[in-house]
């Protein structure tokens, strides 16, 4: 890639990281993962290599943020703080395609770079630009890392991870578990698929061969016997099996928390905020046609995403009102639903830290009052939605998250505040996930398990609970 090409797919990066890295603390990130597909679908004329680049680059810089400002700050007389937003953001990319794109020569990533700040007006820091990223060229093997004597801050550089998100969780995990839960949260990102339990035998099988045929590499998720792992997919829509709603797209943690709520055949169950749709239509298989699963959530635009899912995976259910949605904000109370449902799965907003593996602007998002402010929001959610259970009814606590703050103290207030009492989870899965047999929560951990950081904890309400 060189010449007007190398530089105009250079620039498209530079855009969107002006997007998603802002400088001001008062500016909002936009949601990277929207905002590169966006870009993309924008450029679509483009050569796939060339948006396979601007994919690439444009992630990597925003994952890998706090290690190029660290070797930009340790290369450059003008601390990173105080330098112009486009020539830091500049810099970050030249960094990473010297650090970590081994396809692109160190001069082209330099030159570029170059070209980019005359492109841009700042003719006159052509130099510096140029000299900083000489110098990491000439010394990347030999460039000075935190000592490991300061465990915190080392992991923080290696990893890319805010401070005091490490502190966090080294405070609740040895060095051991920190360690491999920040490594796995680096790594490409598999594909996860519900295969339908109710499909017959055959049916599954001659799925795995057209799917297999297409290209897929497919291994079976050691957790769940319906769930499987993807490689090597270029499109899902295009994998077969999907327009005809043999399967969803949706992570092991998903599922284990329905599998684990022990929903019935015949059961209502009431997923409070169940956008996109995954747990809901996974409910809606153990149900059957004989049950109601009510998916609700806050906005029109999610219940889209949830109606698109019900259309695909359950038309016949959609038709015959078994699955049905509706708007409702989950912190108000729905007096016609007042103790009648079997199961509320409350799989709740979050802070959402269990998922940087696929979200890698999370953690320059999240903050500590936030996460305070969520886990009041979550107890809000709590002291309503158990209302709707019914004596002996299940309910299912989830999130996306690592944060003892929105998970463990929430499950004992659930314990302290409501006419809840604890339920051991299932032994099989949690002897599968290392747990101790008997254990009413889950915490699941990136690299620990083969999920992502996902809370799971199950109660049941009191017989003579108001």
């Amino acid at each position: 890639m060189g010449g007007k090409k190398a530089t105009k797919t250079r620039a498209i990066v530079l855009e969107i990281l002006m997007e998603l890295l802002p400088e001001r603390e008062t500016a909002a990130p936009i949601k990277d993962n929207l905002l590169i597909r966006d870009v993309l679908d924008k450029y679509d004329y483009m050569d796939v290599r060339d948006k396979s680049f601007i994919k690439r680059l444009s992630e990597g810089c925003v994952e890998r943020k706090i290690t190029l400002d660290y070797v930009i700050g340790r290369y450059s007389r003008t601390g990173v703080g105080k330098m112009k937003p486009v020539i830091l953001n500049i810099l970050r990319m030249g960094v990473y395609q010297i650090l970590y794109m081994d396809t692109v020569p160190d001069s082209a990533a330099c030159n570029e770079a170059v070209n980019l700040a005359v492109g841009k007006g700042f003719q006159g820091l052509k130099g510096f630009v140029n000299g900083v990223l000489r110098a990491v060229s000439r010394e990347k093997e030999q460039i000075v890392w935190p000592s490991k004597e300061n465990m915190e801050q080392y992991f923080s550089v290696r990893y890319s991870m805010p401070e005091w998100l490490v502190h966090m969780w080294s405070e609740r995990y040895d060095v051991e578990t920190v360690d491999k839960m920040l490594a796995e949260f680096q790594k490409p990102s598999l594909l996860t698929i519900r295969l339908k339990e109710t499909l017959p035998k055959g049916q599954q099988e001659q799925w795995k061969e057209k799917a297999a045929l297409q290209g897929c590499c497919i291994s079976e998720h050691p957790y769940l016997p319906y769930a499987y792992r993807l490689e090597h997919v270029d499109g899902i829509a295009r994998i077969y099996g999907y327009e005809e709603g043999m399967f969803a797209v949706q992570d092991i943690s998903s599922m284990l928390a329905v599998e684990l709520a022990g929903i019935r055949e015949g059961d209502l169950v009431i997923d409070v905020c169940a956008a996109p749709g995954g747990k809901a239509m996974h409910a809606a298989e153990k149900t059957g046609i004989n049950g109601v699963v009510d998916a609700r959530d806050i906005s029109e635009y999610k219940l889209g995403l949830i109606r698109d899912n019900a259309m695909r995976l359950h038309p016949d259910m959609m038709e015959k009102d078994r699955i049905r949605i509706q708007t409702w904000d989950a912190a108000v109370l729905d007096e016609s639903m007042v103790g009648k449902a079997d199961v509320v799965i409350a799989d709740l907003p979050c802070s959402g830290l269990g998922v940087i593996g696929h979200k890698a602007d999370i953690r320059y998002r999240v903050t500590e009052e936030q996460i305070r402010d969520l886990a009041a929001l979550q107890r809000k959610i709590l002291g309503t939605v158990y209302r709707y259970l019914k004596p002996g009814g299940i309910l299912l606590y989830s999130t996306c998250t690592i944060s003892e703050e929105e998970n463990e103290k929430n499950a004992a207030w659930i314990l302290e505040q409501l006419p809840m009492e604890a339920v051991p989870l299932e032994t099989e899965i949690l002897l599968k996930t290392g747990m101790s047999e008997g254990s009413s929560q889950l915490q699941l951990l990136p690299g620990i398990h083969q999920s992502d950081g996902f809370f799971i904890a199950k109660f049941r309400r009191k017989q003579d609970g108001c």
